[in-house]
């Protein structure tokens, strides 16, 4: 690791956030373990080939390109390779860390939203 193991980690623990944010969202729209299930691998899937892990993104059609900004994965791996292979710091990586933030502050508002719901 060429970067900060502290920032890494929390900037990890961030991304940590989202992940769950996201299990919770699913928790509550799915009736079924199966329905979960399901719908796990049909987040995973697009996550990990339009995040830039498989494929790089600078090759894709453009509105591929701009869909990937809606993807958690995408942003954490630019922290990922920021942090550990160019030894970024967090001024680097801010404008990562912001859509991360983003995306999480979005995905933790609708899981609690619909945790609500379903409580009531």
């Amino acid at each position: 690791i060429r970067g900060s193991l502290p920032l890494l980690l929390a900037l990890s623990a961030l991304f940590l956030v989202c992940a769950l944010g996201l299990g919770l969202l699913v928790s509550t729209i799915a009736r079924t373990q199966v329905q979960a299930m399901q719908a796990a691998i049909l987040i995973l899937l697009p996550s990990v080939l339009l995040s830039g892990f498989v494929f790089p993104r600078a090759q894709m059609p453009l509105p591929i390109y701009l869909a990937t900004f809606a993807i958690p994965v995408t942003y954490f791996l630019e922290i990922l390779r920021g942090v550990i292979l160019r030894g970024a710091d967090l001024a680097d990586l801010a404008p990562w860390v912001g859509g991360l933030a983003i995306c999480t502050t979005v995905i933790l508002a609708a899981s609690v939203r619909r945790f609500r719901k379903q409580v009531d």
